[in-house]
């Protein structure tokens, strides 16, 4: 087969979808897998040890008397993503549960005038029973 400059180009983007076939599963659904934030208001605590159970607050205040002492935001798309590192970082500073107080923020696209936002990340509030 000759190689032409029309053989090159075919070639060329076949390779291109190619690569970004393969590629497009690694890839976070907005910001790569982001990482959390933590803003304490005190001091941390002892860390527990990861397969300790920490209490997740919704929609509903506990019962018991707490202290809250820091704040953990992780500004992904994916929802299982920010929990699950709000949880790893909650366990890190010795938190005994979390209140889940909303989304961190919100998405912008200018263009022609049209402004288009939606939800993203999740913030918490890491508590201590006392």
């Amino acid at each position: 087969m000759k190689l032409t400059l029309k053989n090159i180009n075919g070639i060329s983007l076949i390779l291109f979808f190619i690569l970004l076939f393969c590629f497009s599963g690694c890839v976070s659904t907005g910001f790569l897998m982001a990482k959390p934030e933590v803003t304490m208001f005190g001091n941390s605590f002892p860390s527990k040890d990861e397969n300790e159970t920490i209490d997740v607050y919704r929609t509903s205040l506990p019962t018991q008397e707490y202290i809250e002492f820091a704040q953990i935001k992780c500004e992904d798309t994916e929802d299982s993503w920010n929990m699950q590192q709000i949880l790893k970082e909650a366990r890190k500073i010795g938190a005994d549960g979390i209140i889940l107080i909303g989304r961190t923020g919100s998405l912008g696209v200018v263009g022609s005038g049209v402004y288009a936002s939606s939800q993203y990340g999740l913030t918490a509030i890491a508590i201590k029973y006392k």
